[in-house]
């Protein structure tokens, strides 16, 4: 045998082979942990107020939160379930289903899509932001504007805002300025002028 293939032999792989082998196995692991979904069942109940059109009052309800949660790593949430208005009864577990792809935003906020229907069939209701643990919930319904000429119809955003959890119109108001949402969406900023 060649003194060469003794040494080689005698040493083990080279730094090259260990570093290349390293590098598969680092890809295999993030390959795999992009794979795993943890999936949670979510049931929540919050008391909730509605705030239209910038009154001075708000109308208290309730916002229901029940279905099934899914977070991946590197993937944005996405939920099946039923979000439940209060006074709106077409959002009822019994009336449609709603499906959410919650993307991160800026500012600590996940921030979706609602869309409710019987499924493949699918009428937007709004735009929903939520806090990363789905604690508090901001949703912003759509007003629908019919075309001039062609009989069809979009989506708006309204002035109109559900805010979770809140008893009162204050504490909707200060949920909404600690995320930045009042002046973003159009709300009117409550005057802070001593009066």
């Amino acid at each position: 045998m060649a003194p060469e293939q003794t040494n080689a032999k005698r040493h083990g792989p080279n730094r090259a082979t260990t570093v290349i082998c390293l590098v598969l196995i680092l890809a295999a692991a993030l390959v795999i942990a992009r794979m795993v979904k943890f999936r949670s069942q979510v049931d929540v109940t919050l008391p909730a107020v509605l705030w239209e059109d910038g009154e001075a009052t708000a109308v208290n309800t309730t916002l229901h939160f029940h279905g099934e949660m899914v977070k991946q790593w590197g993937q944005d949430d996405s939920f099946s379930g039923y979000l439940e208005l209060e006074e709106q009864p077409f959002t009822s577990e019994e009336a449609s289903k709603v499906w959410l792809t919650m993307a991160h935003e800026g500012g600590g906020l996940n921030r979706g899509l609602l869309e409710y229907g019987k499924f493949p069939a699918h009428t937007f209701f709004g735009e929903l932001y939520t806090d990363r643990e789905y604690t508090q919930f901001f949703l912003f319904p759509f007003e629908r504007v019919p075309g001039e000429d062609d009989g069809t119809s979009t989506y708006v955003a309204g002035s109109s805002v559900y805010v979770a959890p809140a008893a009162s119109l204050d504490e909707a108001k200060a949920l909404l300025e600690s995320y930045g949402l009042m002046e973003s969406h159009g709300l009117p900023i409550p005057d802070e002028s001593p009066q």
